[in-house]
């Protein structure tokens, strides 16, 4: 359940107008909602059931296959100029609201993420030991509206967000463990992970005890959107004994590796302004070519609390979710 925080005129638009929650703005009919009002609201990137019936209007937008069920996902769009993201829904039609602690899976709604082909993720050897770092998650600006002037300009720095897939690797006395966002794989030759590992020399140039994590791309990593020659890997973070570390204390291998540094970018003032700035922002990775969007990086690697513990958070270009959209649908 989310408040209305405000609602926006579209110009020249009789029966609709945007409806506003912390950074996030969804279209909606004129008149349905008013600032303060209760609402269900649901993010982009999430898979609705369409066995639900509160659902089963979005199945000829399109629909998916996830584990045997048929689910809508939310993608962002643009209607009469203005960028709608996620849905909203009288709060009415929703009993299940009334005390549920988790309501997205009281619904059975679910954050979709791209099934991995076998050559990235191949036999799952446990879950991911989140004992000795942390997932790599960062959280999204539009979610940050209510303590983003908490961050302060501070010492920040901005990087490519990368289109590929969250890896992370282990070393140990014992050899190198690899994992991908929720699992650690098994060791295997088949990996795309496990090759760029063995033709880099991982295992030699960073000694036990530590984990690097990054996006691997390129060729066979989620159609190749920046269209690299090779595969690439580009490290965020790196931890030691449960901590992450400042970039001037990662071992040689993961600065030679680090993700592009947009180095003449400065943290902007609000959300709004986060937002604007990432929009079609070109990558580094692959100049002329757009980037995914825009991750923030405390300098010092100081978790926050308003970041949930963690030290970034990450901005995805609304121009580049309107292109994703776009090519799935003519994919469909």
């Amino acid at each position: 359940m989310r408040t209305v925080d405000a609602i926006e005129e579209i110009a020249g638009a009789d029966a609709i107008e945007v409806a506003v929650f912390g950074g996030w703005r969804s279209v909606v009919r004129k008149g349905q909602y008013g600032p303060g009002d209760r609402a269900v609201y649901v993010e982009v990137d999430a898979a609705l059931p369409l066995a639900d019936g509160r659902f089963a209007f979005l199945e000829p937008r399109g629909s998916r296959t996830i584990g045997g069920a048929r689910f809508h996902v939310l993608r962002t769009m643009k209607l009469r100029g203005v960028i709608s993201q996620g849905l909203v829904l009288p709060i009415a039609e929703f009993p299940e609201a009334d005390g549920a602690a988790d309501l997205a899976a009281a619904l059975g709604v679910v954050k979709y993420e791209t099934a991995l082909p076998a050559e990235l993720s191949g036999a799952a050897l446990g879950p991911y030991p989140s004992v000795l770092a942390r997932k790599t998650d960062a959280e999204r600006v539009q979610n940050l509206a209510a303590v983003y002037p908490a961050l302060g300009p501070g010492d920040w720095y901005a990087t490519e967000k990368i289109d590929g897939t969250s890896t992370t690797f282990i070393t140990t006395a014992d050899g190198l463990r690899v994992c991908g966002r929720n699992y650690e794989w098994v060791p295997s030759p088949e990996l795309v992970s496990m090759r760029y590992a063995a033709a880099e020399g991982l295992s030699d140039a960073v000694p036990p005890g530590f984990v690097v994590q990054g996006e691997l791309y390129g060729p066979a990593v989620q159609t190749n959107p920046l269209a690299v020659g090779e595969v690439g890997f580009a490290v965020f973070a790196v931890w030691r004994e449960g901590a992450q570390l400042p970039r001037a204390e990662w071992p040689r291998w993961a600065v030679d590796r680090a993700v592009p540094v947009y180095a003449e970018m400065r943290l902007p003032g609000t959300v709004d302004e986060a937002i604007a700035q990432a929009d079609g922002v070109e990558s580094l990775v692959a100049p002329g070519r757009m980037a995914e969007g825009i991750v923030w990086h405390r300098t010092d690697a100081r978790p926050m609390r308003e970041l949930d513990g963690r030290p970034c958070f990450k901005v995805i270009s609304n121009g580049w979710l309107l292109r994703q959209a776009s090519g799935r649908r003519r994919r469909r």
